[in-house]
Order: structure tokens, then C-alpha cells, then sequence
């Protein structure tokens, strides 16, 4: 049996220092958005994790995407889950953002079929792939933030 290779990795440098905030130090997600670009094309279903006081993430999501989706709510969070379409897909990349400059979402989970593709958890700040391979890396490390950590592990 083939091991798999897998890739965590994580941004390290934040606009406050300790991190508590998660928004990036280089002031923007240019890197998330080529992220889900990338592994949007890969997958067909999605999960997204709010937390359930971020009333307006939560709101901007259902009314700009509706009965798309279902919706779970336990453990003090709003699970979105679905399979991916166009309108979905369109949305994260073009609404990601929060007026306090931090990502919408706690945590985006990325599927195809059964298989995990792509994780953005943390307010798009560390992540995860299953099965990366070569491409997935080389393109990962060359859109990830400078001080990115990289831990990957078979």
C-alpha cells in the first residue's frame, strides 16, 4: 500500500502578536483566494463553519445563496453543507471578507465525492490537504505568505 502524503500548514505572523485576531500581518488574503481558486476546481461539495455569534456572516450567506445548502447548528456554530455549484463557488471567491478585515468563515472543508480535498480553518490562516502531490505543493509554497510553516508527514 502507498503511503499518501499529507500537508499541514499555517500562516505565523499576524497584525497582532499574539495571533489571537488570526488576520494575516501582510494585510490581505490574496493567498486564500488562489488557495480556493485552486482547490475549488478539484472538489464538489463543501462545508463552511461559522461561528454562531458572526450573525453576519451567517446572514450574507444565506440570503445571497439560498436553498443551495443545509444547515446545522450544534456546538455553538452554523455548519453550511452542500455540493458545490457555480453560485456557491462564485461566493467564496468573491465575498470573503469581513468589515473587521478577517475572513467570513471559521473554517472551509473542501470534498470530492468522499474524499477530503482542502481544509482553510482558523479564518483562512492553517490548512490541510490529504493526498498532496508534487503540483499541489510547489503551487501551495509559491502563493503562501512568506513565514508560512509547512509540516508535511506521510
Amino acid at each position: 500500500m502507498e503511503l499518501k502524503t499529507q500537508l499541514q500548514f499555517e500562516l505565523t505572523e499576524f497584525v497582532d502578536n499574539r495571533g489571537e485576531e488570526r488576520i494575516p500581518v501582510i494585510g490581505n488574503y490574496d493567498y486564500w483566494l488562489l488557495l480556493m481558486e485552486y482547490f475549488l476546481a478539484k472538489s464538489d461539495s463543501f462545508e463552511i463553519h461559522c461561528w454562531n455569534e458572526e450573525v453576519v456572516a451567517i446572514e450574507e450567506f444565506t440570503s445571497n445563496v439560498p436553498g443551495l445548502f443545509e444547515i446545522t447548528v450544534k456546538d455553538g456554530m452554523t455548519i453550511f453543507t452542500g455540493l458545490l455549484t457555480v453560485e456557491i463557488a462564485e461566493f467564496l471567491i468573491t465575498r470573503p471578507m469581513k468589515r473587521e478585515r478577517r475572513l467570513a468563515w471559521f473554517a472551509v472543508f473542501l470534498s470530492n465525492g468522499e474524499q477530503h480535498v482542502f481544509s482553510s480553518e482558523q479564518w483562512g490562516t492553517e490548512f490541510f490537504v490529504p493526498d498532496v502531490t508534487e503540483e499541489d505543493l510547489l503551487f501551495i509554497k509559491h502563493v503562501a505568505p512568506d513565514g508560512t510553516l509547512f509540516n508535511q508527514y506521510t
